[in-house]
């Protein structure tokens, strides 16, 4: 394609100068990577050196490899330490008389306070072979004066944060100046303009003129925008899927403008999927205003294994053994299953999904498993096969609606056995809410809903039941240290007759997200016999205080409460703690000890290790 192809995020540097106005004359830099070239030229000529004699230099006691000891007084740590990298070329004392030698560090001085506005610091200098003492008064600063900032496109074709940056730049007047703050700008925004399709643009001109008499300094930017592209054609190689599954995995439609971040999203989507072991989406550009996306997908090896061990305190050891087959057909039908065994049971697990149109989006699924579970006074063992639509959007939100058969067999303490086999039309919901940068939010918001209605298929007496869960959980960072975090969730089913509800389909709390402190599932009214039997109506609310230490890791201490109940004169129980949270992409892993705080609860503190996905 003539024009060549674009890079997602190259910025250009052409005309990237600084103006400096001394009263008398103006003085233009342009920096170049000259220096630095010269140095990795110099370097192979002393690996030519013989290698004893290499070997004795670097014995050779005395020999003058250690640079000088720098002293430098009179300056906060940033401006000492840029000062000391420009100081840094210097190994030994300068060459010439004390003139020379002074001219040498004041120069090397200058340069490194000059970023920050410091153009007329006092410098006073002593010396030896050895140590160099400066004591530096940076001086007045350079201010921010008056600013022309020219982008001749109108309003509504810019995206928010561009139109912001352009509207309030950073350039106060009045404030210290800073040369990183100008460099960054441009930029930022050249870049925003060219992720919404503007990508032949470039700055005209961009001048940052410095006058050091009146401290004041100047910013003049004029921006060439060129012509918008548009999308013009979209090519997809490389994949056995048919096109209508393949194109409809793209977000972008023929005649739509070019936009970074929703190709950034086509290529999150496209490995999401898990139809590709590699994808390469490039944008081939036409001048003055048209573009082409190619994608060039590898398509994943037939049939994928698993394998995991893992430990959770609710579990105990568990290990996982899972196969995929991510294209059964052209359509993008994939079968996805799984067999773990943990200490508290076995699960196996068969999923065959239907793209109806979108695979991740919007699809069918076809459920089939069976599922057993044992505590310390009851046991479980479900076979369930069901079918439904689900659909989502980015991490954003989820629902799905469909219906199951169950066939359930339960025993709860010394009770005999029972079985019941069920229909169950179910709904479930999750929303998430990102609140402020959606890479480094302020605060996340998660709520959901799930419902489900059944009855016995060979009982129809009294076997109706209509369970209903909702709950939410909160984070909010309220500085860049402290933040808390808080979770509630409320749950009721509805039935003439509690017994007759399946086991599975009761309220029980207690254990590692939802009261610290408690075995999984070991809060529960009882029986006459001391048996759990299970509640009918659920209270779980949890309040926590997060201290960061860094960015992935925080400490956290916290208290629990929560019940489930029959009769509305069942107790809370109460848990309380302390623990480690280390924040990761797919979410937080977290590491808690927790006591029971309840008067009439008496156990032991209990370790608490568990992985909180984002949605």
């Amino acid at each position: 394609m003539a024009g060549g192809q674009t890079h997602f995020g190259h910025v250009d540097h052409s005309d990237d100068r600084n103006s400096i106005n001394t009263g008398l004359c103006h003085i233009h830099l342009q920096t170049t990577g000259v220096r630095l070239f010269q140095a990795v030229r110099s370097f192979p000529t002393m690996l030519r050196l013989p290698p004893l004699l290499l070997i004795g230099l670097l014995l050779i006691p005395g020999l003058s490899w250690a640079k000088l000891d720098f002293q430098i007084s009179g300056l906060n740590n940033t401006l000492a330490e840029n000062v000391r990298q420009h100081l840094s070329r210097f190994e030994s004392l300068p060459q010439g008389d004390a003139e020379d030698i002074e001219k040498a560090f004041h120069a090397a001085i200058s340069k490194g306070l000059q970023p920050f506005g410091y153009y007329e610091p006092e410098i006073h200098l002593e010396w030896n072979k050895k140590v160099v003492k400066m004591a530096i008064d940076h001086g007045p600063p350079v201010l921010w004066d008056q600013v022309d900032i020219q982008v001749p496109l109108p309003e509504a074709s810019l995206g928010a944060q561009t139109r912001k940056r352009i509207q309030h730049p950073p350039f106060v007047p009045g404030e210290r100046m800073e040369h990183a703050l100008y460099d960054n700008y441009k930029k930022e925004l050249l870049l925003g303009l060219r992720q919404q399709g503007y990508l032949d643009a470039h700055w005209s001109k961009s001048q940052l003129l410095i006058n050091v008499e009146q401290k004041r300094a100047n910013v003049v930017l004029q921006l060439e925008p060129g012509q918008r592209y548009r999308i013009v054609d979209i090519q997809v190689t490389g994949s056995k899927l048919s096109d209508k599954t393949t194109l409809a995995l793209v977000n972008t439609k023929k005649g739509e403008f070019y936009s970074t971040e929703k190709i950034g999203e086509l290529y999150e989507d496209l490995l999401t999927t898990g139809y590709f072991s590699n994808a390469i989406v490039d944008v081939e550009r036409t001048p003055p205003d048209q573009a082409t996306l190619v994608i060039e997908l590898e398509d994943q090896p037939k049939d994928q294994f698993t394998t995991g061990l893992g430990y959770g305190t609710d579990t105990g050891a568990r290990g996982k053994v899972g196969w995929t087959r991510s294209q059964v057909n052209k359509r993008g039908d994939d079968i996805y299953s799984n067999v773990q065994i943990s200490q508290i049971g076995e699960e196996v697990a068969f999923q065959y999904h239907i793209p109806w149109p979108h695979p991740l989006e919007r699809y069918l699924s076809l459920d089939t498993g069976w599922k057993r579970e044992e505590t310390k006074d009851r046991e479980s063992s479900v076979l369930t096969t069901g079918i439904a639509l689900k659909r989502s959007q980015r991490k954003r939100w989820q629902y799905s609606v469909g219906v199951n058969l169950e066939n359930e067999r339960y025993r709860q303490g010394d009770n005999p056995t029972e079985t019941i086999t069920y229909f169950l039309p179910n709904y479930h919901y999750i929303e998430r809410l990102v609140f402020g940068d959606k890479k480094n939010p302020d605060a996340v918001l998660k709520y959901w809903l799930d419902s489900s209605l059944g009855f016995n298929v060979l009982v129809a007496e009294d076997t109706l039941f209509l369970s209903t869960a909702i709950g939410a959980s909160y984070i909010v960072d309220f500085t860049d240290k402290h933040g808390i975090a808080t979770r509630f969730e409320l749950g009721a089913i509805m039935t003439n007759d509690f017994y007759s509800v399946p086991l599975s389909k009761r309220f029980y709390t207690g254990g590692d997200q939802t009261v610290r402190g408690y075995r999984y599932n070991a809060i529960s009214p009882e029986d006459a016999e001391g048996a759990l039997t299970g509640g009918q109506f659920l209270n779980v609310f949890s309040l926590e205080y997060r201290y960061a230490l860094s960015q992935e890791w925080k400490l956290a201490v916290f208290a629990d409460t929560g019940r489930t109940f029959i009769s509305s004169h069942e107790p809370f129980h109460s848990g309380a703690g302390f623990g480690l949270r280390w924040v990761l992409p797919i979410g937080t892993f977290s590491f808690d000890l927790a006591k029971p705080v309840t008067g009439e609860d008496k156990t032991s503190p209990r370790l608490h290790v568990y992985l909180g996905m984002l949605l």
